[in-house]
């Protein structure tokens, strides 16, 4: 079979190569399978190719270990088809895939500056394939972002010029996409439907599939657990058929979220764990956070404390990964059009200075006048480069500061509460003083959420945070460590002056209840308190131990303040939230 397979490939002439390539490129995305072994078999050819067919096949060959989730060997070729190739279609083709490379590989400042070249380009460019990949890069790397608007504004795009065509088929994948970011999909609605039916009209299995993931979400955000179920279910085999690792992990995740919720532990266990092991290597995902969130409650549903603490310590370091690869994403959008905008200016400067030398030599004769332009015009162009530089040292500043504030509420986010306490604390050691820590988060807020919606949750948080920060002083470390938990560190403070604030902190949450805007409900919120004194310098044991007093004041019925006073060895080999029932007896209610 090897032999016959050699001969065929060899013999194939130069115009039929061109046609193996082009059937091959039209087969990629439905049918890898055959697109793969085709691939191989021209790859394996002894016979010369031209420059141009050299560039196809490398084009296609970037396209298969991008698919396969090798990006760090798809990207430089996608690069060395850009430089090389001298067929401008197929130069905007390859750029557009290194964008949705580079975004999926967490690229993102990179994948920006490629995205400005294709936009640059796109009025040029006619080929409708090329322009169809364009506008795709451009919506996926948005979408990504979390410009929305901007993702449904270019899949809109794509959808009007590509209508009936398998273009349309990635249009509304990437609608149904920003619609669900948003927070505005139905999923029994048009979208869903017109996407998937346009999508197997087209034969793309992978498109489709993602469609269904997304409609699996809303599903699940709406607690219709059953119909998510059904429709990962009905799906489940054609979707391994795809062999795209990202989606079938995705698939896997969903089906463990819907049988936790509907009561089937083993079945939800054996769907995180295949999601856990069809995960790209090396690459985090919120799929992959997902599933060690499932594995971690599933353990402690079971009482299996060491499998619960080792999921919790991989749930963690994914989670942490990722909310700093989501940080990422929105800096990187932001320096990308910082950088435009700058680009622009440095544009306009120069523009100006050939003004300057155009006039210098028509005036020549006026020799003097001329150099007294010339000066005045070029203090004007240094002015602006000043002015400029000032402009980009205050904007770097300033996202520097956004990258460490919470975007609701205002106040430090997680990564850099807990950066700027741990530093913090080492000082407070080593000058000897105390310490204390405050963790607290709102009693049933989900409910909130789900009763009065996630604008009412929004308002709530902003409210309650602002309350707090009337009784803090400008030193005082406040942070949002997750969703509705906040933690606050109070250098110099022993814990009776924490539990005093605590009280007061305590008293103005329930004070601070809702305006009327979002229907009448009232807001409380349960403390836990520890100092070093009880708990040693680490963060990490001091958010340990107030978690554990934390929890105790939510045994006790809520709305109360609770202090910790077992022994750090209790809870340092244990994570936060884990094997809590051995902590009962240590944490004292106060109210």
């Amino acid at each position: 079979m090897a032999l016959l397979l050699a001969t065929a490939v060899i013999a194939l002439q130069p115009g039929e190569l061109d046609n193996r390539l082009r059937e091959a490129d039209a087969l990629k995305s439905s049918n890898y399978a055959r697109f793969a072994a085709m691939l191989g078999e021209m790859d394996a050819a002894d016979q010369p190719l031209s420059p141009a067919q050299r560039q196809y096949l490398n084009y296609l060959k970037a396209w298969e270990r991008g698919y396969a989730g090798d990006y760090e060997a798809a990207i430089p070729l996608y690069k060395s088809v850009i430089a090389e190739s001298d067929d401008s279609v197929l130069q905007f083709r390859a750029t557009a895939s290194l964008v949705s490379n580079l975004t999926i590989a967490r690229r993102y400042l990179e994948a920006y500056t490629y995205l400005d070249l294709l936009v640059e380009r796109m009025p040029q460019t006619t080929d409708l394939l090329a322009r169809e990949q364009g506008l795709h890069a451009a919506a996926l790397l948005n979408n990504q972002a979390g410009q929305y608007e901007l993702g449904l504004d270019f899949s809109t795009r794509l959808l009007h010029e590509r209508m009936g065509l398998r273009g349309e088929c990635i249009a509304r994948e990437l609608r149904v996409e920003s619609l669900y970011k948003s927070k505005r999909l139905e999923p029994d609605g048009e979208d869903v439907s017109f996407a998937i039916e346009a999508c197997q009209r087209h034969g793309e299995a992978v498109f489709a599939s993602i469609v269904r993931s997304f409609q699996a979400h809303a599903f699940i955000d709406k607690a219709r657990y059953r119909e998510a179920r059904d429709v990962l279910e009905s799906n489940y085999e054609e979707v391994q058929k795809t062999r795209y690792l990202r989606i079938i992990s995705e698939f896997d995740v969903l089906l463990a979220e819907s049988y936790w919720q509907l009561g089937d532990l083993p079945r939800a266990r054996n769907y995180a764990l295949r999601a856990i092991d069809k995960r790209l290597p090396k690459e985090v995902t919120d799929s992959l956070v997902a599933a060690y969130r499932l594995l971690y409650r599933i353990s402690l549903q079971q009482n299996d404390t060491k499998s619960a603490l080792a999921y919790h310590e991989k749930y963690a370091e994914a989670d942490k990964q990722n909310f700093d690869d989501i940080s990422a994403r929105s800096l990187a959008y932001q320096m990308a059009r910082h950088q435009a905008t700058a680009t622009k200016l440095q544009i306009e400067a120069l523009n100006k200075q050939n003004q300057v030398l155009q006039l210098e030599q028509q005036l020549g004769a006026k020799a003097v006048e001329t150099s007294r332009l010339y000066i005045a015009l070029l203090i004007a162009v240094l002015l602006m480069l000043v002015l400029w530089a000032f402009y980009t040292k205050r904007r770097q500043l300033y996202f520097r500061r956004l990258s460490q504030r919470d975007g609701l509420t205002q106040i430090a986010n997680r990564p850099h509460f807990l950066e700027a306490s741990a530093r913090a604390l080492d000082e407070c050691r080593r000058a000897g003083g105390e310490a204390a820590v405050i963790l607290f988060d709102l009693d049933h807020f989900k409910v909130i959420n789900d009763r009065h919606g996630h604008a009412a949750g929004d308002h709530v948080l902003r409210k309650v945070t602002a309350a707090c920060r009337t009784y803090l002083r400008p030193e005082q470390y406040f942070g949002r460590i997750g969703g509705e938990e906040f933690a606050i560190l109070l250098i110099g403070y022993d814990e009776a002056r924490a539990v005093a604030l605590a009280e007061q902190l305590r008293r103005a949450v329930t004070a601070a209840n809702a305006d009327g805007a979002f229907g009448e409900f009232s807001v409380s919120a349960s403390f836990g308190v520890t100092s070093t004194r009880k708990a040693g310098h680490e963060l990490r044991q001091l958010l340990a131990c107030a978690d554990a007093a934390l929890y105790q004041a939510k045994l006790d019925g809520r709305d109360r303040v609770a202090t910790f006073d077992g022994s750090p060895a209790t809870v340092a080999a244990t994570p936060l939230h884990a094997q809590r029932d051995r902590l009962l007896g240590s944490v004292t209610p106060l109210s």
